[in-house]
């Protein structure tokens, strides 16, 4: 009588906790990045074919979820070998389902906002989620070099960066869908998500140069950003973890030794890092820290962390 074959997901925790494995657990990073345009048009097509040629589609939250539960798992179809893992983002609120239609004119299938009266084509644009405005989707996603203007006191920071409950993310609708994943291939597949770590997610605000430049002239409102952002992703990181998901792959960018010094690493990024970890693994998520730039005099503060591995960056930019 044979054992019972190990499953993708139990390779996986045996390598994050240090076992020996049974084979090598394979965990293609970002596979999330390859897959979108997958995904998305194996969305658009459970749209097209719901609407059986009516030109005009109410969307509905609980069904909406399922297409994109069914995209997803399609994509990741797509791959010969499928990875250990699979990466999960959120999924749209009902709010957003609520004010939204699916428009079908010249062959092209649209997003409607009938609050807003707008349209965005559903092939130029990324999945929506949360309750995302088509105007932003439809935004260029170019680089921010510095948006430090819209911060200028911390009111400004409290006011960009509300502090919303676990339970509040939980109830708007847009955790159903990772909900709904680890329903259906929990038991066998390692469930991921993707969050960054406080000083990455400041970066949204501040831009590049705003983030840099903030850590030399208004450190204090640079703190008290960083606080903000840690207390809400605490928040986020409860609602996730309500879901059923295994862990994290917690993203970091631009504190790197070939950006910032150690003095700075430490005020700006380990400080904050130290909680955020601390809460992640008590509510049960696995965290991979990935760092980018030259992580290698990083490392030992890194081990300090309450981590499972870390991911780094390729060789660049004159650092191995």
């Amino acid at each position: 009588m044979t054992d019972r074959p190990v499953t993708p997901k139990e390779r996986l925790l045996q390598a994050l906790s240090g076992q020996k494995t049974a084979g090598t657990p394979a965990v293609p990073a970002y596979l999330c990045l390859f897959l979108a345009d997958f995904e998305r048009a194996f969305y658009i097509e459970q749209y097209r074919r719901r609407m059986k040629g009516r030109s005009v589609h109410r969307i509905e939250h609980e069904e909406d979820t399922l297409f994109r539960a069914q995209a997803l798992y399609e994509s990741y179809g797509i791959l010969k070998v499928r990875p250990d893992w699979i990466e999960v983002g959120q999924g749209a609120s009902r709010s957003w389902a609520e004010r939204m239609q699916i428009v079908a004119e010249g062959g092209v299938l649209f997003y409607e906002d009938r609050s807003m009266g707008e349209r965005a084509p559903m092939h130029k644009v990324d999945l929506p989620w949360g309750d995302a405005q088509l105007p932003s989707l439809s935004r260029s996603q170019a680089d921010i070099w510095d948006g430090s203007a819209q911060i200028q006191d911390v009111s400004d920071v409290d006011a960009q960066v509300p502090i919303v409950p676990a339970e509040e993310l939980s109830a708007r609708g847009d955790y159903d869908l990772p909900r709904r994943v680890v329903a259906d291939y929990g038991d066998t597949y390692y469930i991921s998500t993707i969050l960054d770590t406080p000083f990455s997610q400041a970066y949204n605000l501040l831009g590049f140069q705003g983030l840099m430049l903030a850590q030399h002239d208004r450190p204090a409102l640079l703190h008290h950003l960083l606080q903000r952002q840690l207390e809400q992703t605490q928040e986020e990181m409860g609602a996730w973890a309500a879901t059923g998901i295994d862990g994290v792959y917690v993203e970091e960018v631009f504190t790197g030794a070939d950006l910032i010094s150690p003095r700075a690493y430490d005020r700006f990024v380990f400080a904050y890092n130290q909680p955020y970890f601390q809460q992640m693994r008590s509510l049960g998520l696995i965290p991979i820290h990935y760092v980018c730039g030259d992580v290698i005099p990083r490392l030992e503060r890194i081990v300090e962390l309450d981590i499972a591995a870390v991911a780094v960056e390729e060789s660049k930019k004159n650092f191995q």
